[in-house]
C-alpha cells in the first residue's frame, strides 16, 4: 500500500502542529515556574538556621531584622514558637526560636522539646545583645501556612506547585526527550526539582533550546538519574 502525497502532507502537517502543541505547553509551564520563583523571592521567606542568623549579626553582615512574636507584658505569661526575619541579598530568611516569658515557661519549653534556642524576654533586647547597632523592629507572630523545597510561603503555593508538577511530569510522558529517558528525567525533576525542572526545559528538549546533534541518543539512564538526584537534592537541601 502506497502512501499518496497528501496523506504525506496531512501526516507532516499533524506532526508540526502536534509540535506546536508541545511547545506552546512547555512555555507557559516554564512561565509559569518562573512566575513561583519570583513569588517565593517577594512574598516567602527561606528557612534558616539561628546560628546563621547569630553569626550575621555578630560579622556586621546583617543589620536590620525582624522580630515576630507576643509582646510578654504585664500579667501575659507562656512560650510560643516565635521567628526573626531579615534580608540576605533578595532573599528573605527565618529562623525559627522559643519565646517564654519568663524562666518557669521556658522550662516548660524545654520539656515540651520546644525549638531551641530558647529566649526569655523581649526579642529585640536578646537580638539587641548581640549587636548594639543592630536594628530591631518588634513584629507580631509570623503564620506561614505552607513549606515548599525549603521555603515558607502562604497557603496557595501547594496548589500551585502541585499543578506545575503534575503538568510538567505529564510533558515529560509526552514526546521522547532529549539526552535522557523519560525516567531519568522524571526522578530529576520529583527529587532534585531546584536543579532538574530548569534542566529539563533547556536541555531535555520541550522548548527546543540547545537541541544536540543526535537528540534521540540517550546519555543518561532512569537508574544514574535516581542516584544523581538523590545526591542533587540532598545538596540543595543543606
Amino acid at each position: 500500500m502506497s502512501i499518496t502525497d497528501d496523506q504525506l502532507a496531512d501526516a507532516t502537517t499533524a506532526v508540526a502542529r502536534s509540535r506546536r502543541i508541545v511547545r506552546l505547553a512547555a512555555a507557559t509551564l516554564a512561565l509559569g515556574w518562573l512566575a513561583m520563583v519570583v513569588c517565593l523571592l517577594v512574598l516567602a521567606a527561606r528557612e534558616s538556621s539561628y546560628d546563621r542568623l547569630e553569626a550575621g549579626i555578630r560579622s556586621g553582615d546583617i543589620t536590620q531584622v525582624h522580630a515576630h512574636g507576643t509582646d510578654y507584658t504585664g500579667d501575659l505569661t507562656g512560650w510560643e514558637t516565635a521567628s526573626v526575619t531579615w534580608r540576605d541579598d533578595l532573599v528573605l530568611r527565618t529562623a525559627t526560636i522559643t519565646h517564654a516569658s519568663d524562666e518557669q515557661a521556658a522550662r516548660d519549653a524545654r520539656r515540651n522539646d520546644a525549638p531551641l534556642p530558647v529566649v526569655v524576654g523581649s526579642l529585640a533586647d536578646h537580638l539587641a545583645t548581640l549587636d548594639p547597632d543592630l536594628a530591631v523592629t518588634a513584629a507580631g507572630p509570623r503564620y506561614p501556612s505552607s513549606t515548599i523545597l525549603g521555603w515558607q510561603a502562604s497557603g496557595w503555593f501547594v496548589p500551585a506547585y502541585a499543578v506545575l508538577l503534575i503538568g510538567t511530569l505529564g510533558l515529560i510522558a509526552g514526546p521522547r526527550p532529549w539526552r535522557a529517558t523519560r525516567w531519568a528525567w522524571a526522578w530529576l525533576v520529583l527529587l532534585a526539582p531546584v536543579v532538574g525542572i530548569p534542566a529539563y526545559f533547556l536541555l531535555g528538549g520541550p522548548l527546543g533550546l540547545f537541541r544536540p546533534r543526535e537528540p534521540h541518543r540517550v546519555t543518561l539512564t532512569g537508574g544514574w538519574a535516581f542516584l544523581l538526584a538523590l545526591l542533587l537534592g540532598g545538596s540543595s537541601a543543606a
